[in-house]
C-alpha cells in the first residue's frame, strides 16, 4: 500500500538537490552550473519527473504534486528553454539557428504523417479525376475553374494567356494552404480534423494535376508551383505534424499524464507553428517574383532544388544537442 510519508522520506535528497541546481542556476543560466551539477541535473530530473507521473497515479496530495510539478518545470525551464542565461534577440536567434531544428528533428515524424495524408490525398483525388474528368468539380471550387483553365494552357509560357487568370488559382492555394495550416493547428486536439485537412489539401492539388497532364502543360505546373511550393507546402506539413502533435498526447501520453504530455507536446507544437511564418513569407516573395514570371523552368526547378536542399541542411546539417 502507497505510504506518502515513507516516499517523501525516501525522495526528499533528491529533491533538494536538484532543487539546489536550480537555484544555483537561477541567475545565470544553465552555462553558470558547475560540472558536477551538469551531470547531476539530466539524471536528477529524469527521475523527479517519473516520480511526479508515479505520484499522480496513487493520488498524492495536491501539495505534493504542485511542488514537484513546479520543480520539474522549472528543471525542464533550464534544460530546453533557459538557453544559458541569453535574452533579447540573442535569444531569439539562438533559437531560430539551433533551438528550432532541435525541435524539428524531434518530432519529424509527425511532419511526415502530415506530408503522407497529404499525398494520399493526392494520389485519391488524381485517380478519381483521372478516370473521370467531369469528377474536377468535386475537389476545385466551380469559381476558380476558369483560372485552372489558365494552367491547363502554361498561362506563364504564353504572353496572350491573362498572368491574373493563373495566378488567381495559386493566391486561392496558398489562402486554402494557409487556412488548413491553423486549422489544422486549432483542431489538433481532435487528431481527426488535422489528418482530414491534410488529406483534402492533397486532394486539390491531385485533381489539378489531372486536369492538366493531358495538356502536355505539366511541367509548366510544376514550374509554377515548385519555387514557392517547396516552402510554402512544408509550412503546412509543419503546421499539419503540430496538429497531429497535440492530439497524440491524448491518444499515447506515455509515462505522463495525459494533461503534463498535452502541455508538453503543445509546447513543441507552438514552436512548429513559428517555423511556418518565415516559410511563409518566403514562399510569398518567390511566388509573386519568379514562379509566374516567364523565366525558364530549368531555372524554376534549380531554385526549388536550392530551397529543398537548404531546408534539409537547416534541420539536419547540426547533430542533435543532448541534454543530461
Amino acid at each position: 500500500m502507497f505510504d506518502e510519508r515513507t516516499f517523501i522520506s525516501y525522495k526528499h535528497a533528491q529533491w533538494k538537490d536538484l532543487s539546489g541546481i536550480l537555484e544555483r542556476g537561477k541567475d545565470g543560466g544553465i552555462s553558470k552550473l558547475s560540472m558536477s551539477d551538469l551531470q547531476r541535473l539530466g539524471t536528477v530530473y529524469r527521475k523527479t519527473s517519473a516520480d511526479l507521473a508515479y505520484l499522480r497515479t496513487q493520488h498524492a496530495t495536491p501539495e505534493l504534486i504542485n511542488y514537484l510539478n513546479e520543480l520539474v518545470g522549472d528543471a525542464h525551464g533550464l534544460l530546453y528553454v533557459d538557453q544559458g542565461g541569453i535574452n533579447g534577440w540573442p535569444r531569439i536567434i539562438r533559437f531560430f539557428t539551433t533551438g528550432l531544428a532541435d525541435v524539428l528533428r524531434k518530432r519529424m515524424v509527425f511532419v511526415l504523417v502530415a506530408f503522407l495524408l497529404t499525398v494520399i490525398g493526392g494520389v485519391f483525388a488524381y485517380s478519381i479525376v483521372k478516370s473521370s474528368p467531369g469528377n474536377v468539380d468535386l475537389f476545385i471550387p466551380p469559381e476558380f475553374q476558369s483560372s485552372a483553365d489558365a494552367w491547363k494552357q502554361g498561362f506563364s509560357d504564353h504572353d496572350d494567356i491573362s498572368l491574373s487568370e493563373g495566378t488567381l488559382f495559386s493566391s486561392y492555394l496558398m489562402a486554402h494552404n494557409i487556412q488548413v495550416g491553423v486549422g489544422a493547428f486549432a483542431t489538433g486536439i481532435t487528431t481527426l480534423l488535422p489528418s482530414y485537412m491534410m488529406f483534402e489539401n492533397g486532394a486539390i492539388m491531385g485533381a489539378l494535376i489531372a486536369v492538366v497532364q493531358p495538356t502536355g502543360h505539366l511541367a509548366s505546373l510544376w514550374a509554377g508551383i515548385l519555387p514557392h511550393g517547396v516552402c510554402e507546402l512544408t509550412a503546412i506539413f509543419i503546421a499539419g505534424g503540430a496538429g497531429l502533435l497535440v492530439g497524440w498526447a491524448l491518444i499515447s501520453p506515455g509515462e505522463y499524464s495525459r494533461k503534463d504530455a498535452l502541455v508538453a507536446n503543445s509546447k513543441d507544437a507552438i514552436k512548429m507553428m513559428v517555423a511556418t511564418v518565415p516559410l511563409l513569407i518566403v514562399a510569398g516573395i518567390v511566388e509573386g517574383n519568379v514562379s509566374h514570371s516567364s523565366a525558364p523552368h530549368f531555372w524554376k526547378f534549380i531554385l526549388a532544388a536550392v530551397e529543398f536542399t537548404a531546408l534539409i541542411a537547416y534541420v539536419y546539417a547540426r547533430p542533435a544537442k543532448k541534454h543530461g
